[in-house]
């Protein structure tokens, strides 16, 4: 019998019990990846990461991220989250205002940058380490609006039309006309298993602008929300069946994806940036920051951040 270390933290958030969840777990060297998969059952969050020293003299650590079902080469919150705990928990010394983690994953380097307050971290960013891919395989947008329960008129075509992207985990990005359609939204299983479950995009995430239109920059309605989601330019909800949820609060990776899509059709050269609001309607919200910069009209860098609060701490035997 051996005893490792973990430590809890929600992400994409300052606020506890809100964002996403996620456990880091230290001290796991040796341990068979099912035993690593049981141990990720065992926490039951949408993820769990593994630190390990680092392969590469290069890298920081090396980090294995598993959901209760997969490993994944890449994910955005559980790489936020653990450079964040990384440096919380004193596991990599803090140094000055701001310092770059590179964590070696599935997908490859991953480099994060931290951002710190009188020594604390307050704000992780990573880039991403692949650049936006796009396909497009479904393009009846009846077909994709009866996965979500909505109609035709609900989704954007155009330039706009869903597409599939990747930026080391794919996801079907589809645009709304309104945050109030995001918030319809309800994945119909059975259509999804005929539309979409096949495809190299299967997980679909929503999105609509929150202000660009007159009604929804309603600011009664921008009150309702908790202060640490306000005023966010996109409303966003990613559905993620065959996972352990249905739908999850926030993630990065699709955002990273987002931030892309978005890029490549704002006809301007630069950094663009965006705020996203997501997790508002399962109770989690989760506040993203995604950017993305282009140089002659070509994406160079995608990049994703947020905060992260720690929550608990604690020991697990294990054989």
């Amino acid at each position: 019998m051996r005893t490792i270390r973990f430590i809890t933290c929600d992400v994409f958030t300052t606020e506890r019990f809100t964002g996403n969840q996620l456990a880091v777990v230290f001290g796991a060297e040796g341990l068979p990846t099912a035993t690593l998969q049981a141990i990720t059952r065992e926490f039951n969050f949408a993820e769990t990461t593994f630190v390990f020293a680092p392969e590469d003299p290069s890298h920081t650590r090396r980090v294995r991220i598993f959901t209760p079902e997969l490993e994944l080469p890449f994910a955005g919150h559980p790489t936020i989250g653990t450079a964040h705990v990384l440096v919380a928990s004193g596991e990599v010394p803090a140094v000055g205002n701001e310092m770059t983690l590179v964590l070696g994953e599935n997908v490859g380097p991953v480099p994060v940058r931290v951002t710190l307050e009188n020594g604390v971290p307050v704000h992780a960013q990573l880039t991403t380490a692949q650049l936006p891919e796009e396909r497009v395989e479904v393009t009846d947008l009846d077909a994709l609006a009866n996965v979500l329960s909505l109609s035709a008129s609900d989704l954007v075509g155009g330039a706009h039309a869903p597409t599939g992207v990747s930026c080391g985990v794919a996801f079907q990005v589809i645009a709304l006309n309104s945050v109030e359609a995001v918030k319809r939204a309800r994945l119909n299983t059975d259509a999804w298993d005929a539309v979409l479950k096949d495809t190299w995009a299967s997980w679909p995430m929503v999105f609509a602008m929150s202000r660009e239109s007159g009604a929804d920059r309603d600011a009664d309605r921008d009150a309702l929300l908790p202060a640490h989601v306000r005023g966010c330019d996109i409303r966003a909800r990613v559905f993620v069946p065959g996972s352990t949820v249905p739908e999850d609060p926030a993630t990065g990776s699709a955002n990273a994806c987002l931030a892309g899509y978005l890029a490549k059709r704002t006809p301007r050269d630069g950094l663009l940036k965006w705020e996203v609001a997501q997790g508002v309607e399962m109770g989690r919200p989760s506040r993203l920051h995604i950017e993305a910069h282009k140089s002659g009209s070509v994406i160079d860098a995608v990049r994703v951040g947020g905060a992260t609060v720690l929550v608990s701490e604690g020991t697990m035997a294990v054989r």
